[in-house]
């Protein structure tokens, strides 16, 4: 700048007049200009496709959060595009995902893959993440629609109180692979096959190969039928008893009574025990609460309901502190929640159907 205003003072000393002044003015004009513009230029850095971006939308209603994102903005007809659906509601809600057959919107479903549950926040926080992937695939390039997708959230203890949460309609571009001016492209016509001269060599081995691999499956079949005659032993089933202690010996190992999370364990130890009491009994345990299930258990005129009717005071202390534990924010110790394992474990053996048959020989009080 200071070398461009020395030219000019330059130029006006030596040439006078009103063509020297405006000579000047213009030089400056030019420089301020470039300076400008290579001030607004972009400097280095990283660029961000937006095509790998994806599309992402979140939508909310009371206490449930629904995300819908896609792999891509745009695809190309090779291409394939996943689309995600993840929701976070409270514990005790249900959460129906929708369904497809062959297609979603113009698109072809190809899978619809189902992650596991999982859990996140804690206190009065926590939320259950139920997540659902749809992957497409296109046909042609050209715009394609993905329609509004319908997602429903029911509370288990209510069927009545259901609450809805519907996307909005996407249009998404898919590029051909081909180039714009591929219909100039002209195709040539294959060549004929060319003749090769006999090889009789070739010929037999090529005959001995077919001989071989017909004895081959010969010899598969008759394996076949001699190892399907013989009787194969029954398979070996794990009895209710056994699933439940494993999945409470599964429970302790990792610890969570240690880690602080005393309404977590408190929630997986009463699935466990539900749970196993449905597949010992045929009793509909999880999808109850405390009361329902003791007062169906009072009614209950069968054999095997009459031997839980037995135990029904251990069963109702257990399910009660794990409800205090669950609901009333009750923070037991560890030893009352040490205390809760023993009960669980308890009524598991004497419940169990070897616990029954030891008993029935006298081998057990």
């Amino acid at each position: 700048m200071h070398q461009i205003e020395a030219m000019g003072r330059n130029l006006f000393t030596h040439q006078h007049g009103r063509s020297c002044k405006f000579f000047y003015a213009a030089m400056v004009l030019c420089f301020l200009i470039a300076s400008l513009q290579a001030s607004c230029s972009p400097g280095p850095g990283k660029e961000t496709s937006e095509r790998d971006q994806g599309i992402l939308q979140s939508y909310t209603q009371d206490q449930f959060t629904l995300i819908q994102r896609t792999s891509k903005k745009e695809i190309s007809i090779a291409e394939q595009l996943e689309v995600v659906l993840e929701t976070a509601v409270p514990e005790n809600t249900d959460v129906e995902f929708p369904s497809y057959s062959a297609s979603l919107g113009d698109f072809s479903l190809k899978d619809t893959r189902i992650l596991p549950d999982r859990m996140i926040g804690s206190g009065d926080t926590i939320r259950v993440v139920h997540q659902t992937t749809y992957l497409l695939e296109p046909y042609l390039s050209g715009t394609y629609t993905i329609p509004a997708m319908t997602v429903i959230f029911r509370d288990r203890k209510n069927d009545a109180d259901v609450a809805k949460l519907v996307t909005e309609e996407i249009q998404l571009p898919v590029h051909s692979l081909l180039t714009p001016d591929a219909s100039e492209v002209e195709i040539k016509d294959i060549r004929p096959p060319l003749s090769l001269p006999p090889d009789r060599i070739q010929q037999f081995l090529l005959g001995g190969l077919v001989l071989l691999m017909t004895a081959l499956v010969i010899s598969g079949i008759i394996y076949w039928h001699k190892r399907a005659s013989r009787k194969l032993p029954p398979p070996v089933q794990v009895r209710p008893e056994e699933i439940a202690l494993q999945e409470l010996d599964r429970l302790l190992s990792e610890d969570l009574l240690a880690r602080g999370e005393i309404k977590f364990f408190h929630i997986r130890i009463s699935d466990i025990l539900r749970q196993y009491i449905e597949n010992r009994f045929g009793l509909k345990a999880p999808e109850r609460t405390t009361e329902e299930f003791l007062v169906a258990l009072s009614l209950a005129k069968s054999s095997e309901n009459a031997l839980l009717g037995k135990h029904r005071a251990l069963l109702s202390n257990f399910l009660t502190q794990c409800d205090l534990v669950k609901f009333a924010k009750h923070e037991p110790s560890i030893a009352e929640s040490e205390k809760t394992v023993v009960i669980c474990r308890e009524f598991i053996g004497k419940t169990g159907e070897e616990g029954e048959r030891l008993k029935a020989e006298g081998k057990m009080a």
